[in-house]
């Protein structure tokens, strides 16, 4: 018998046994493992879809949907298996079972799922077009009973498979608008239709409606006029989609087809709103008349608007009394409603209450129609205005009805004409324009536009204010077609304001003696076919001259216009040339919108307005800027229209050339030292390259070379610094909380590298991001001894984030997030030394293997270390920690499943009180259970789902 035998036997049972177990242990943690990225695929599928009911991308996440259940089920089928099968330990031993590479590979398949669902999360936000855009500020209408059952006739209209349209009618005032917002903005919306569209002044000759519903979509069409290609982009966006497509006050006949609006036959609304009888566009359609309030709902409509925002309930005792005689002067009529009560909403005085009670009666009328009304109610809201307050609403009538008014005009105008500090005495507090606009829209005299960029006058409203100021007597004022009449008759010398926009003028030639007019505007007058220069030669006074859309031709003499400070002739496309005399080489003109203008080259006259503080202008895509620009050496503002030949689909190419048409602008305007706007407008799109808002100084640069051309300006003196590289600021841009703190930042998407003008800023930031980098491979590239802040956030092509650590000498907080090629957080050599952080954390890096604190010296590169949280990383498997931790506090571990030792012992991090980790992994974690205890008192478990 072979003596060997029985040890060779042994041998041979042992190892059965340790394969056993270590084949156990592999399928056991692997199957874990799957399960914990099956977790997270349905975590990130639940991210999406709820992101989804927020923003609009067609046809995309149903196909992903559908992969993650084929995935799920997979995976819920192996781990069925895999239990099967470790079940039978202790029977049979278990071999090399084929279970765990296909485990491995379901891993591999749902990690792919899993950054799939990333890029769709990440492609909705970007995209940035909401499914339902909500109206804010509306009066809740909850308790309004007659507005309340229209709004559930109108939601069950729409459960209706038969009705396709819905014709909501009423007379002006009766609240139509209101309704058809509140149905806007009801949550069930979302469950009933992939996007929401809403549009007003459906009516405006000037208003492109498939424009403003293509930019509604999120799709980039440019400058073009072409509305069949516009309507044709929408048709392709919208098919297949159930939209809900809602247009306020409809006063022409429009069709589907005009607007761009596919023929969907899957539950696709159109609601629309108008006040004319026979106005039928959509047919066949389903009709909702829509009448004055009752009194108790004008009660409660008053009540709302004037409690909105107040803590106390105003509506007590007398003012009580008095409220309900003020709502019935109101006669049932929303839009009264709503002035009034947004004029006493202020007041708590019962005086004053009484003083507003007997202005409206004397101004009423028993019988009044809707006009009259308006009149009465405008002129109630009017008297409670400062004089620099009413002059400001009264300029707003020079601009025609049912008109955007661009805000920057109006800002603009006001500026010139000084009625900002009209009235105001000396030594009493500076009024801005920006809080005398946000006055006039509290108490309902202007409303906010399509945009931020626009407000309005209702129409009947500004038929009362052109009433008001011919009484007012401070300006004398000319409107539209009476205006055409004194014009011919001569007798306007004593006229100051003077508008014919959209007027049938045709000629303006011969000499007017308007000598006191200070302000002309001629837009949109497209049968004016002449204009002399003579035309101008009396109006030594004027100031402001609005020719924007006008088609005369036209050669403007700037010597007779001595005075003019604003001038408007974008898309004036006849403009000739600007005319002086030769031996006056300059002019004290502030304001130039030439944009949409069609030079050659800019005229060379320009360098004669010396006084020039806002241009906005208009250059080619691929034309060189104009450098005669360089010699405005006034400049503050400049706005620039860019011009495209050549629609651009593809997202990604228009962003490279557009970046490339502002770093060629950037490097032109070097001598602009006193520039504090500077915007590019790309189509819809506007890109700000440089904003001065207060204290705040914020830069936009494609790259990190251009902002030598921008820093330089004496921009060094502002407070708070805000510099985008790669980045274009934007509202949707979400800056992480952390950076609250911080006044100064920069925020990359690209490399940076040791050069003087990143130097310079870095000198002025606590805090950098570096975000979204398909090329940053370190940060070594960068010498950051001013940084307290860094975030590494999606950079996908570094593998191992800090060479060299003298560089970082002031970081104290270090977040990395999301960084999938990861998988080291320093390099293990001779040049590393200790660093200052505070903060360490680590979210969603994949790939990472090692964080390693040692200095190959001995001792941590991490001495101050305070915080450490390690989040979703499914691969780490090592802390390497050669000090103490003296400094450590807390400590956040979640989702790291194959993480089974950490660098806890019975003399270390002595002073960490607060752990926050898995029970499960936790009680899975191999450490001594000396130790466990030790710090076991200091944790707070979470179980994963």
């Amino acid at each position: 018998m072979d003596p060997t035998k029985p040890l060779t036997a042994a041998v041979g049972i042992r190892t059965a046994v340790a394969d056993t177990v270590h084949n156990q242990r592999t399928l056991k943690n692997n199957r874990s493992l799957m399960e914990h990225k099956r977790d997270q695929l349905l975590a990130t599928e639940s991210r999406v879809v709820a992101k989804f009911r927020i923003y609009w991308f067609p046809r995309l996440l149903d196909t992903w949907s559908s992969d993650v259940e084929k995935l799920t089920s997979g995976t819920k089928k192996l781990a069925a298996e895999g239990s099967t099968v470790l079940g039978k330990i202790g029977h049979v031993a278990l071999p090399d079972n084929a279970l765990i590479p296909d485990i491995k590979t379901e891993c591999t398949e749902l990690d792919k799922a899993i950054q799939e669902g990333i890029k769709l999360e990440d492609a909705l936000v970007k995209r940035g077009t909401m499914r339902i855009v909500k109206h804010t500020g509306l009066v809740n209408i909850e308790k309004v009973k007659s507005l309340k059952v229209n709004l559930r006739k109108l939601l069950m209209l729409l459960k209706d498979v038969d009705t396709n349209s819905i014709r909501v009618h009423g007379p002006a005032g009766t609240g139509k608008k209101l309704l058809l917002q509140h149905l806007n903005n009801y949550e069930e919306l979302v469950n009933m239709f992939d996007i929401v569209i809403w549009c007003d002044n459906t009516n405006s000759t000037e208003t492109n409606i498939p424009r403003l519903i293509a930019e509604r979509l999120g799709l980039d069409v440019g400058s073009t006029s072409d509305t069949n290609y516009i309507a044709s982009r929408i048709k392709e966006e919208l098919k297949g989609a159930r939209y809900l497509l809602l247009l306020n006050d409809v006063k022409a006949r429009i069709t589907l087809d005009t607007l761009g609006m596919p023929m969907n036959k899957n539950g696709s609304k159109i609601v629309y709103t108008t006040y004319l009888r026979f106005v039928l566009p959509f047919c066949p359609f389903e009709t909702m008349p829509i009448e004055r309030l009752e009194k108790p709902d004008s009660w409660q409509m008053f009540a709302n608007i004037l409690n909105d925002g107040n803590a106390e309930n105003i509506l007590q005792g007398e003012i009580e009394a008095t409220s309900h005689k003020v709502v019935d002067i109101c006669d049932g009529l929303f839009s009264l409603i709503k002035i009034v009560a947004s004029n006493f909403r202020k007041n708590r005085s019962v005086e004053t209450w009484r003083e507003g009670l007997q202005r409206l009666r004397r101004l009423a009328q028993k019988g009044d129609m809707y006009m009259k009304a308006m009149e009465n109610i405008m002129d109630f809201s009017y008297d409670g205005l400062k004089d620099n307050q009413k002059l400001c609403f009264l300029f707003s009538i020079l601009y025609p009805e049912d008109n955007q008014i661009p805000i920057d005009y109006l800002f603009d105008c006001w500026t010139t004409l000084k009625l900002v500090e009209f009235g105001v005495t000396e030594g009493s507090s500076e009024t801005s324009r920006r809080e005398i606009l946000e006055h006039l829209l509290e108490v309902a005299l202007l409303n906010e536009g399509s945009s931020s960029q626009y407000v309005e006058i209702e129409r009947i409203l500004r038929r009362a204010t052109m009433k008001k100021l011919r009484e007012q007597g401070w300006f004398k004022c000319l409107v539209a077609e009476e205006a055409l009449e004194i014009l011919k008759s001569g007798n306007c010398e004593d006229t100051q304001w003077i508008s014919l926009n959209n007027s049938e003028i045709e000629d303006l030639n011969g000499e007017l003696d308007c000598g006191n007019l200070t302000t002309l505007f001629l837009q949109k007058n497209s049968k004016l076919k002449t204009m002399s220069s003579s035309f101008f030669k009396k109006m030594k006074k004027l100031l402001i001259l609005d020719l924007h859309k006008t088609k005369s031709e036209l050669v403007l003499p700037m010597t007779d216009m001595e005075s003019l400070k604003v001038l408007y002739v974008n898309d004036c496309v006849m403009l000739k040339e600007f005319h002086f005399n030769p031996k006056d080489s300059s002019h004290y003109l502030e304001v130039l919108d030439i944009r949409g203008r069609q030079f050659n080259e800019i005229p060379p006259e320009i360098k004669n307005f010396k006084a020039l503080r806002r241009l906005m202008m208009s250059i080619h895509g691929s034309a060189t800027f104009p450098s005669i620009i360089r010699e405005l050496s006034s400049l503050r503002e400049l706005i620039i229209d860019v011009e495209q030949d050549v629609k651009i689909p593809d997202q990604d190419t228009s962003i490279t050339r557009c970046n490339r048409v502002i770093e060629n602008s950037i490097e032109q305007i070097g001598t602009l030292t006193e520039l504090t706007t500077l915007k590019f407008c790309f189509g819809d799109e506007i890109v700000d390259v440089i904003q001065v808002m207060g204290d705040t100084l914020k830069i936009f640069v494609p790259k990190q070379t251009s902002l030598q051309h921008i820093w330089k300006k004496g921009y060094k003196n502002s407070r708070e610094l805000q510099v985008y590289i790669g980045f274009r600021m934007s509202p949707n841009l979400k800056i992480p909380r952390n950076f609250i703190k911080y006044d100064s930042f920069v925020l990359s998407s690209l490399k940076t590298v040791i050069k003087p003008e990143i130097k310079d800023v870095l000198s002025k930031v606590k805090a950098i991001i570096m975000m979204d980098s398909s090329t940053l491979e370190n940060l070594d590239q960068t010498t950051m001894p001013h940084v307290y802040y860094c975030l590494v956030q999606s950079c996908n092509k570094i593998v191992t984030l800090i060479n060299q650590t003298d560089g970082f000498s002031n970081l104290e907080t270090l977040i990395l997030s999301g960084c999938s090629q990861l998988k080291a957080l320093f390099l293990n050599n001779e040049g590393q030394t200790t660093m200052s952080i505070k903060h360490l954390e680590i979210r969603d890096c994949l790939a990472i293997e090692e964080i390693n604190m040692s200095l190959n010296s001995g001792g941590d590169i991490l001495p101050k270390l305070k915080k450490l949280v390690l989040h979703n990383l499914w691969n780490l498997t090592k802390i390497c920690s050669d000090l103490e931790w003296p400094s450590l506090t807390t400590l956040e571990i979640h989702e790291c499943p194959v993480l089974t030792e950490i660098p806890l012992n019975a003399d270390n991090a002595n002073k960490l009180h607060d752990i926050k980790v898995e029970k499960n992994w936790w009680e899975a974690l191999q450490l001594d259970d000396g130790i466990k205890q030790k710090f076991e008192q200091s944790c707070e478990f979470s179980d994963r789902d």
